[in-house]
């Protein structure tokens, strides 16, 4: 009979809420996604998998894809022709051929100014040029999970740029985790080393509606008619990080709906009482695993991390949590497969889900038995080594 051995395996849990609260608030905006910047869970949502234009949004990822590649980005380029070519009608830095630049400045650029020269010069130089570039981004976009994303050019002119709010605020997240990143998108105004300056108008449009300036604590918008107006933002409320997508508002004369929509989401959340609470702790046993053909009989699930809700106050004493797991795994499931998940429930509602991931591979029993030789041969040979080593080793003479 089989000896029982519990190994206790961690495995990867992530966060794909099933559904998450519908928006309470009323807005224009086609597709509305906000969440909890640490721990991923989506507070509240309106179509939150609706696939949107991405306008100029899509200059998130041309940045994120240019500095996964960027060795140093204090190296200068030259500005070319092929850089600021055919950018009729969109916003540009004013970046002229034969301007000397950094990284740095094109991104300060691409992300502050929105400049469609910047972004492109940032294709081009990485690149080679834009096509090729285009094929970085996406294959970025496959790493990330983010099936319902394509990218067509790096500064948001095409309308074959889309993705939902969902995995741009997860994208974002993934993004901010990048110390320059983050800098960049938390940054006003920067003036590039040939000059120019770029500002990101926002905090101006907020002031101008009486509007508090201070509340996003980073912000990219994007417009093109087709595509309405977007903002990607962050904001710190009550002590809790928020990333927060609006996609598709309708345009007004000021071309500022998604900042006033954005503000009235993160004005009623102000008005909430929200609490981070520890439903399952780190460490804690979630099931036993059978396992069949591998060198183990059963596998201990552990969660590797603490498993949090965000919700009300006033709902504390109504969450409970429920937990759907496989009953066996075999030799056959692979690093990445589903193992099951666990819901996260207010009175009886679910309103969150994790999934939760096999991070391990299973060996066969022959292949454990293999390997168990090997580790004994190999200490078999070292013992005769050194057997060898004290018999031939020559022995001091007295005098």
């Amino acid at each position: 009979m089989k000896k029982l051995i519990y190994f206790f395996v961690l495995f990867f849990i992530l966060l794909i809420p099933c559904k998450a609260k519908e928006l309470p608030v009323d807005v224009t905006a086609d597709g509305v996604v906000l969440m909890n910047a640490d721990t991923k869970q989506i507070i509240y949502e309106k179509n939150p998998d609706k696939k949107e234009i991405l306008a100029s949004l899509t200059k998130l990822m041309t940045a994120y894809t240019a500095m996964n590649r960027i060795k140093n980005l204090d190296q200068k380029i030259t500005i070319k022709q092929a850089d600021i070519y055919n950018l009729w009608g969109y916003t540009i830095c004013g970046l002229e051929v034969g301007d000397k630049v950094t990284y740095r400045d094109l991104l300060y650029g691409a992300l502050l100014k929105s400049g469609a020269d910047a972004a492109l010069a940032l294709a081009n130089h990485i690149g080679g040029n834009e096509e090729n570039f285009v094929k970085l981004m996406n294959e970025e976009a496959q790493k990330l999970g983010m099936i319902n994303s394509t990218f067509t050019d790096s500064y948001g002119g095409d309308e074959g740029n889309i993705s939902t709010a969902r995995e741009m605020a997860l994208f974002l997240k993934e993004a901010l985790s990048n110390k320059d990143f983050k800098k960049i998108f938390s940054t006003r105004t920067y003036r590039m080393t040939n000059g120019i300056e770029v500002i990101n108008y926002t905090g101006a449009i907020e002031t101008f509606h009486g509007l508090d300036s201070n509340l996003l604590t980073g912000n990219k918008s994007g417009f093109t008619l087709p595509a309405g107006l977007l903002l990607a933002s962050t904001a710190k409320i009550n002590g809790i990080e928020y990333i927060l997508i609006v996609c598709k508002s309708e345009v007004n004369s000021y071309y500022s709906t998604a900042i006033l929509e954005t503000h009235k989401i993160y004005d009623y959340v102000s008005t909430q009482k929200f609490i981070e609470k520890t439903i399952v702790p780190k460490g804690s046993l979630l099931k036993t695993i059978s396992v069949t053909g591998g060198t183990t009989s059963e596998y201990a699930v552990i969660a590797n991390e603490d498993i949090i809700a965000t919700i009300l106050e006033s709902d504390e004493d109504k969450i409970t949590y429920d937990y759907n797991l496989v009953d066996t795994i075999t030799t056959d499931n692979k690093v990445g497969d589903n193992l099951g998940y666990v819901d996260i429930l207010v009175d009886g509602n679910i309103i969150y889900t994790y999934n939760i991931y096999l991070t391990d591979n299973i060996f066969y029993e022959h292949e454990s038995h293999f390997i168990i030789l090997i580790i004994t041969g190999l200490a078999l040979v070292i013992l005769i080594l050194f057997s060898v080593n004290i018999i031939n080793k020559p022995k001091s003479s007295k005098k």
